[in-house]
């Protein structure tokens, strides 16, 4: 150990100094003992002696020392080494905590997307079975008709059992006493059947011409259908149209009204929306989506007041208060 590194030893710790001290007292106390009974030769011995005891526990001192110095580096090295492992741990867990929450969304967005199919596919299914329920309907009425008529004949021909029967009972009770009147019976039972089955047959007409006429009716019904739906297409087809007309209208008397600024690049544009009243007076102004510099939109919107009032729509059905267009002057 040099001179300075044992000052600064002795600095930090005084005990030190007390124990050198003390060594030294005890040193000049032998000393003047051998002086008085001991040659030199023995004195500087004994002073030997306790200087290199000094020196051993100095060095042992240093040692100790440099032993605590690097349990301290050992410590802070693994308290470090702790840290960052933590931190690890937390960058792992932030990347998994990442990478759930984006399969969770793209999970989402599939199960959105299964919905909407599903969705689309229940609707379909919806107009497919309204059809057939109404061709259900169509042709249960048809069975029940059938049905009705049926039935018709069948109490028609139950009757004419009946009657029959009747007849024929009065016939042989009065077989033998009345054959004149039988023979009118027979006659009228003729007449009657005659006209039973011109009534019948007048029956089977007019179902026949009642079956003919909803026919005919179902069509109708159809077609009228279909001319209202086409009529629709048509008037939202004119609709646009005009639209498109009146939109252009006002883009070119907004152009008409545009002063290109001095220094003004080519290929500039912007999205307006005009707030307009129902006679066309301007009341407000506002520019998107604009490809364009300042002062290119100080004159698009100073262009579109001069333009006011704006052209009168071709019908009340094309008018909207607020209206949107491409300023792109050429």
């Amino acid at each position: 150990m040099n001179s300075s590194g044992l000052f600064q030893e002795i600095k930090q710790h005084p005990w030190i100094l007390a124990l050198v001290i003390a060594l030294h007292m005890g040193l000049a106390a032998l000393l003047g003992v051998n002086l008085m009974d001991s040659s030199p030769h023995t004195v500087q011995a004994v002073s030997k002696q306790i200087i290199n005891a000094v020196a051993v526990e100095a060095e042992k001192y240093d040692e100790r020392e440099q032993q605590k110095k690097l349990a301290k580096q050992r410590a802070e090295k693994l308290k470090r080494d702790k840290i960052l492992a933590k931190k690890k741990r937390e960058q792992e867990k932030k990347k998994q905590i990442a990478l759930k929450k984006r399969k969770a969304e793209l999970k989402k967005k599939q199960e959105k997307a299964r919905k909407e199919k599903l969705h689309k596919e229940r609707l379909r299914k919806e107009k497919l079975i309204a059809q057939k329920k109404k061709a259900e309907k169509l042709k249960q009425k048809k069975l029940k008709q059938e049905r009705i008529k049926k039935e018709k004949l069948a109490a028609l021909k139950k009757k004419q059992a009946a009657i029959d029967l009747e007849k024929k009972r009065e016939q042989e009770r009065k077989k033998i006493a009345k054959e004149k009147r039988l023979a009118e019976l027979e006659k009228q039972k003729k007449l009657a059947a005659e006209a039973e089955k011109k009534r019948l047959a007048e029956l089977e007409k007019q179902r026949l011409a009642e079956d003919k006429a909803e026919f005919e009716r179902s069509l109708l019904e159809e077609e009228r259908h279909e001319e209202e739906a086409r009529l629709q297409r048509e008037r939202t087809a004119q609709l646009q149209s005009l639209r498109a007309q009146y939109v252009t209208l006002i883009t070119q008397k907004v152009e008409s009204n545009w002063l290109r600024p001095a220094g003004a690049k080519g290929g500039q544009s912007c999205e307006v929306i005009v707030t307009q009243t129902y006679t066309g007076d301007v009341i407000g102004v506002r520019l998107q989506a604009c490809q364009a510099d300042k002062t290119f939109r100080r004159s698009v919107e100073s262009a579109v007041w001069k333009a006011s009032p704006l052209p009168m729509p071709p019908g009340p059905d094309v008018f909207d208060r607020e209206i949107q267009f491409t300023f792109k002057p050429n």
